[in-house]
């Protein structure tokens, strides 16, 4: 596969789910002709045509650097298999060695050539969304308020406002209000399990969810309360939960950027520290299984296996994860066995805030038992752009946080950015790579995603080394 397909799979879906929504005017002109560039380029990129369009037998298989012009080639045929080919036959028209009349063969190949061509930039020019014909695609509201009206017994309960939203890699999220609904707020959230999806390990089910974060609002964490837990897939074509919707506003609405102020990274520290402390033995069972054992020849195993996945993974290696490896393996003793709760992707973006404070933290899909340092290593590259990273381990230690040294928080970091990117190389990137998984979420993986996690792998390694 060839980097071209990035932009082929940009350019159909502006066109597909972009356009349409567009209005006429400047903004439609200008979103048609940078789809049309995209296309373009995009096939300018690509190292050479379709199999059955390869250079007439007679030519040599001469590659030429036509991906590297300061443009798209002018002759959308030329592709680097068929440039010189295309060169060769041209020059010899051009000096009459090859009469118009004997031409006719490499004219039909060429113009073979450009049909394929246009024929893909239309493709993509022209794309329109598949219909939505599953009822199970999209939560349906309807089905809800019937569920809803059985399951509180008020019969005029009537969902007045309904809204679906990302949230979750295992689950679709809406928001909805209701009214007639006696016990309930008026302000809900319904988080669904995807349809015939088997979560892997690394998930937790609805129940198990329900039973934490009804654990965790009793023992005074920012979480949503919850109200209604359906196992079954009668009701929604899925399992299900029902919880409060809670006041506030993403507190980091881009993944990478600063989060200001600074009482909200303060916060965190403290919610954090809370959910360390909660005893965890009853819960457990409910949980995911991060890992079989817990103790310093565990983590060496479990770093061994993502060493040989990144070297297996990788298009290309880099200075900054062969030094991360290094410096675990020669660490790794550094490691106590020690459980608590851990959210594993307890940070800002999953957190809403509001006048400076945490209002709600989300997404506990992939809670486990694991070590204290796995949360707060994760949050490190985040936090440490928010505030100095002692005035947050300050806040962790007063609220309650068990005892954690700076060279486990140093290794933890190293794991979350290294087990990350696996994630994103091998469940994105090679998504889209090598099995054929189409759209530009699972595009991004290897388009942006990726490079950030690289960049941030790099300053944490920085900062490691720094505090020798």
């Amino acid at each position: 596969m060839s980097m071209s397909r990035y932009l082929w799979t940009v350019a159909h879906d502006l066109s597909a789910h972009v356009q349409p929504a567009v209005e006429g005017g400047v903004a439609k002109d200008t979103l048609t002709n940078a789809i049309r560039i995209l296309t373009a380029v995009a096939n300018a990129l690509e190292a050479e045509p379709a199999p059955d369009l390869a250079a007439p037998p007679h030519y040599a298989a001469e590659l030429v650097d036509s991906d590297r012009l300061i443009g798209p080639a002018d002759n959308p045929a030329v592709y680097r298999a068929t440039g010189a080919t295309i060169a060769a036959i041209a020059r010899g028209i051009d000096e009459g060695a090859t009469p118009p009349a004997d031409a006719a063969s490499g004219v039909a190949w060429e113009k073979a050539l450009l049909d394929a061509a246009i024929a893909r930039m239309d493709a993509a020019e022209t794309a329109t969304a598949p219909a939505v014909v599953d009822r199970n695609a999209n939560i349906d509201p309807d089905a809800l308020q019937a569920h809803l009206r059985a399951h509180t017994g008020a019969a005029d309960l009537t969902i007045t406002a309904f809204r679906p939203i990302l949230g979750g890699r295992s689950r679709q999220t809406a928001l909805f209000s209701v009214s007639g609904a006696g016990d309930l707020p008026a302000d809900l959230v319904v988080q669904r399990s995807l349809p015939g999806l088997i979560p892997g390990p690394a998930f937790v089910g609805e129940e198990g969810q329900y039973a934490l974060l009804d654990a965790l609002h009793k023992a005074g964490l920012k979480v949503p309360k919850p109200f209604v837990l359906e196992t079954g897939a009668e009701a929604l074509g899925a399992a299900f939960i029902v919880t409060d919707r809670s006041p506030g506003t993403p507190a980091q609405p881009d993944y990478w950027s600063k989060v200001e102020p600074e009482s909200v990274a303060l916060d965190l520290a403290r919610q954090m520290a809370l959910l360390h402390a909660q005893p965890h033995a009853a819960l457990q069972p409910k949980l995911a299984q991060s890992r079989e054992r817990y103790d310093r020849d565990g983590w060496l195993e479990e770093l061994e296996g993502f060493a040989a996945r990144w070297h297996a993974l990788t298009h290309w290696p880099s200075i900054a994860i062969s030094t991360a490896i290094a410096w675990m393996r020669a660490n790794v003793d550094c490691l106590d066995e020690r459980r608590a709760l851990v959210h594993n992707d307890m940070i800002f973006h999953n957190i809403l805030a509001e006048d400076g404070r945490i209002t709600a933290i989300l997404d506990w899909e992939q809670t486990s038992v694991g070590h204290p340092g796995e949360d707060l290593g994760y949050a490190y590259p985040s936090v440490s752009m928010a505030t100095d990273w002692g005035r947050f381990m300050a806040a962790y230690a007063e609220a309650g946080g068990p005892p954690v040294t700076q060279r486990q928080v140093d290794y933890f970091a190293l794991r979350a950015c290294l087990r990350m990117l696996l994630l994103v190389l091998q469940g994105g990137r090679d998504g889209f790579d090598k099995r054929g998984a189409e759209g530009v979420l699972v595009a991004s993986a290897g388009a942006h995603w990726s490079q950030r996690f690289i960049h941030r792998f790099a300053g944490v390694v920085a900062d490691v080394l720094a505090r020798g």
